[in-house]
């Protein structure tokens, strides 16, 4: 099934497999590599204190998106929804040495045609790539405000 000029290589409950080139985005959970995904989001500065067991559950607790060169996981991005009305979509990276190939927009992009999120309000939250997402169709929302609750904010 092509979908936004690329291959839908596999459908089937335990999740989709997208294929370009050499690289692969794959929402089977059984494919995310935790080491690869641990030592990525310990690099970042929104997750750099989770713990691997906290990666862990993140993971099993998400619809998970893992982006392959080859067999080497490399991006990734996970999305927590109720199915019904909402998709929240956190956690997106790509390695540092990946960037800039254009694999951050293919990778939303998969996820925005997901059969379980395609449908849904779609939200997330960033502190510094606002740029990135409004280029792919999200918008500042001004009436609503987000508010949190036990939430650590880093200086």
């Amino acid at each position: 099934m092509a979908r936004l000029g690329i291959l839908c290589i596999q459908e089937e409950s335990a999740g989709m497999n997208w294929q370009k080139k050499n690289f692969t985005i794959s929402s089977e959970h059984e494919r995310v590599d935790i080491d690869a995904l641990y030592d990525m989001l310990r690099r970042s500065h929104w997750a750099k204190d989770r713990t691997r067991e906290e990666v862990e559950q993140t993971v099993a607790n998400s619809i998970c998106f893992s982006l392959f060169d080859g067999e080497e996981q490399i991006g990734f991005a996970r999305v927590l929804t109720d199915r019904v009305a909402y998709a929240v979509i956190l956690d997106m990276i790509i390695r540092d040495d990946f960037r800039g190939q254009g694999l951050g927009k293919w990778l939303m992009r998969c996820i925005f045609e997901h059969p379980e999120i395609s449908a849904l309000r779609q939200v997330l939250w960033t502190t510094d790539a606002d740029n990135f997402y409004k280029k792919l169709g999200f918008q500042e929302m001004s009436k609503i405000k987000f508010m949190a609750r036990s939430w650590k904010i880093s200086a």
